[in-house]
């Protein structure tokens, strides 16, 4: 079975899932931030949902100081933002191929050291399914108030198009 794992309605709407893979693959709304991850999957994992066949891909939206709005990446590395904690966390390889990093805060990030995409799930899902891949669409500058006013509805088209070569693919290893 595959997983897609998104934060929000609004990115479920947007994935196109290919017909030949439609009736093994479900989408699964967690909500934002990684309480939401828990609070969604953990009643799923405690009742077997999951099996270790099972493919899971996260898709949505990222801020970033690396790359413009619109841009489509496959993330590379999944890392904790959080300004405050020196000891060193665990990295998840997500795609070995990518080296694009993703920071995962509780909160919006505005202000960070690091370069790269920020969002507010993937290191909460890395830590639950090491097998997963993670395509993120570039959606504000690291600033809150521009993010509730951009379109970028087009990035969804290339974004669906890296997501259905995924999906088709039997090994997780081919992206772009």
């Amino acid at each position: 079975m595959n997983y897609i794992l998104v934060a929000d309605k609004q990115e479920a709407d947007n994935v196109r899932i290919p017909k030949e893979v439609e009736n093994e693959t479900e989408i699964i709304v967690l909500g934002i931030g990684g309480p939401a991850v828990l609070r969604t999957l953990s009643p799923l994992l405690l009742n077997g949902k999951f099996t270790a066949n099972d493919r899971f891909f996260n898709i949505g939206y990222v801020g970033s100081n690396e790359f413009p709005i619109g841009t489509v990446v496959s993330v590379g590395e999944s890392h904790r933002e959080f300004p405050s904690v020196k000891f060193p966390e665990k990295i998840h390889i997500v795609d070995p191929k990518s080296k694009v990093k993703c920071y995962t805060s509780n909160d919006f990030v505005e202000n960070t050291q690091h370069t790269g995409v920020f969002d507010m799930e993937l290191y909460t899902l890395a830590c639950l399914f090491p097998n997963i891949k993670s395509i993120k669409i570039i959606s504000d500058n690291l600033n809150f108030k521009d993010w509730k006013h951009v379109d970028i509805k087009d990035a969804w088209g290339y974004a669906n198009k890296l997501f259905a070569d995924l999906l088709t693919t039997k090994t997780l290893d081919k992206i772009s």
